[in-house]
């Protein structure tokens, strides 16, 4: 198994992820040789790296096209220049929600900055016992699966679904096989895909380092869709149940590899955690305690990097949108440094800016073949997110009695999750009332954001009170944000400023030009050495969540911190050049 390829293992095997663990205690070797060292992009990625290189004794300048750290982790917050929600106590995750408690990179940091978790419940919980869980840890939470599916124009309770026995057909009509060449498929969507994807990972666990790059090597062309037909006797019926319950339906079309790893990861027996207070605690926490605002310049966005040619030195020129006064530096909680940048000169540089926004950078002398190839294929998915705030946890009340979880339906809201936090407070709560993938979040984001909440309010009461016109007017005069006098004021001001809601397009974001880097078929094999691979004779590095194998995570990013750091300080090669 080549080097590139460690992060397809359990962290607890992985050599480098134990080894990476340690320096994140003690700190990367110290600067046989002090380098000055720039870093393109304040999030996680660049933090890292950062902080890990100012320790060791290097020279360090950040630089940051937006006015905050964190890239795509962003808490959406009331704050005195912004409102987002009616109750100043309540918060939504435009980015980074949850954090599978097998990533022990980013629980270090967290444990390091003193920052609290608590649940993030991925399935529905006893409402009673969560609430006990938060004074006394031992107190096991139970599954009650009451959230919904709402299908074919069925609305299901998902305790109903995973009962023995139960009839998928009647429940949900999706005209299933009852027997096709002796395979049954009147089943469980999650039961189907495991009856395919068990005997691979059995397969892995035999001997991941070997059986990996022959799974790669078997599958790496594959597609989603093209696995599920070629390699399963399933109707078109059952492949579109999969696609719609299990996730996939919108990357069908994608790497089978990646939905393969991620089936690994978000599934109903993984433990989530989330940071109280919200996920940009981690970022913010960071940046401050590593004091990295003495390093960083903010509001710059990069349009050049080149070599200059009298000094040898690495360059950047860069482009403020808008002349900003003094005051808003000031606000945003940083000064606008003495020094242009433009005027500065490093001897080397690690990109953490994703791909897709590197296409927009000119970049002399060009960068290697396969490096460019990479950088302009490597795929980057749309997500989009739709928060909206009630005055009532009515979802955690009769009839529903929903707390945490998520609930999916085939309407354009796809996924909703409920709230994890306060639950059983008296206070205003936020639901996610939609997160969208691929092609059904580019639906989303051809709507103006503020329309797209009168439609996820909608399509939320028909889910949840599909035949009850009454109780589906109840839940949308609940919400902060109702149609009618969010009209009303649209009429009355001539502004579209709902309070109540908010919504986050990543691919519509001028900084982030996606959600996460996702594979089509072939990448992985064909793209990833060249992604991490080092440029300009070993001068220009490249980190982000992009060039882990961990795409879309918190502890991908870190993990490329920390590889890019180490090779600055030229403490590792092959991992990262590989042949």
């Amino acid at each position: 198994m080549e080097n590139y390829l460690h992060g397809l293992l359990d962290e607890d095997n992985d050599p480098v992820i134990q080894q990476y663990l340690k320096y994140i205690d003690n700190g990367i070797p110290k600067a046989k040789k002090t380098k000055n060292v720039l870093i393109i992009g304040a999030g996680m990625a660049g933090m890292v790296a950062a902080q890990m290189l100012k320790k060791a004794g290097h020279k360090v300048t950040i630089v940051e096209a937006n006015t905050r750290v964190g890239g795509r982790i962003k808490t959406f917050r009331n704050t005195k220049d912004k409102q987002y929600f009616e109750d100043d106590s309540v918060y939504g995750e435009a980015g980074a929600m949850r954090i599978p408690t097998i990533h022990q990179m980013v629980f270090k940091y967290i444990e390091q900055l003193k920052l609290k978790t608590e649940p993030f419940y991925y399935v529905s919980v006893d409402k009673a016992q969560a609430i006990a869980y938060r004074t006394d840890p031992k107190v096991v939470v139970s599954k009650t699966r009451n959230s919904l599916f709402y299908v074919n124009y069925n609305r299901v309770v998902q305790k109903d679904y995973f009962k023995d026995g139960a009839n998928i057909n009647e429940l949900l009509d999706y005209n299933l096989e009852t027997s096709k060449q002796n395979l049954y498929e009147n089943q469980r969507a999650d039961i189907l895909l495991a009856n395919v994807l068990n005997p691979l990972k059995a397969f892995i666990a035999q001997n991941p380092t070997k059986n990996w790059p022959l799974l790669i090597q078997r599958y790496g062309e594959y597609s989603m869709r093209r696995f599920l037909v070629e390699q399963t006797l399933y109707s078109d019926n059952a492949i579109e149940m999969i696609g719609v319950l299990q996730n996939l339906e919108s990357r069908m079309a994608y790497d089978f590899l990646q939905s393969f790893i991620e089936s690994n990861i978000i599934k109903d027996t993984t433990e989530f955690k989330q940071i109280v207070g919200g996920t940009d605690l981690l970022t913010t926490e960071f940046f401050k305690a590593h004091k990295l605002k003495e390093n960083t310049y903010f509001d710059c966005r990069v349009t050049d990097l080149f070599i200059d040619k009298t000094t040898n030195k690495i360059k950047v020129n860069t482009h403020v949108e808008v002349e900003r006064d003094p005051e808003f530096y000031k606000k945003a909680g940083f000064e606008k440094m003495p020094t242009p940048i433009e005027d500065l000169g490093f001897d080397e540089v690690i990109v953490t800016i994703p791909f897709s926004a590197l296409r927009h950078v000119y970049v002399t002398p060009g960068f290697s073949q396969l490096k460019r190839k990479a950088i302009r294929e490597l795929h980057y998915d749309s997500a989009t997110k739709i928060l909206i705030e009630f005055r009532q946890k009515w979802w955690e009340e009769a009839p529903y009695n929903i707390v945490g979880g998520g609930s999916i339906t085939d309407l354009s809201n796809r996924f909703v999750y409920y709230p994890s936090m306060d639950i059983g407070g008296k206070g205003h709560g936020v639901i996610l009332a939609s997160y969208c993938w691929s092609d059904e979040a580019s639906r989303w984001d051809s709507m103006d954001d503020d329309e797209r909440y009168f439609y996820a309010l909608k399509n939320l009461a028909i889910l949840h009170a599909p035949n009850d016109p009454k109780e589906q007017e109840r839940i949308k005069d609940l919400a902060v944000m109702t149609v009618d006098k969010a009209k009303q004021e649209v009429k009355l001001t001539g502004k579209k400023s709902v309070i109540g809601a908010a919504t986050q397009s990543w691919m519509r974001d001028p900084y982030a030009f996606g959600e996460a880097a996702i594979f089509n078929p072939g990448q992985l094999h064909l793209l990833q050495k060249h992604i991490i691979a080092t440029e300009w004779h070993g001068r220009a590095h490249f980190a982000g969540e992009h060039t882990s194998l961990k795409h879309a995570w918190i502890e991908g990013a870190i993990e490329s911190g920390i590889r890019t750091a180490l090779e600055v300080t030229e403490t590792i090669g092959s991992l990262n050049n590989p042949k």
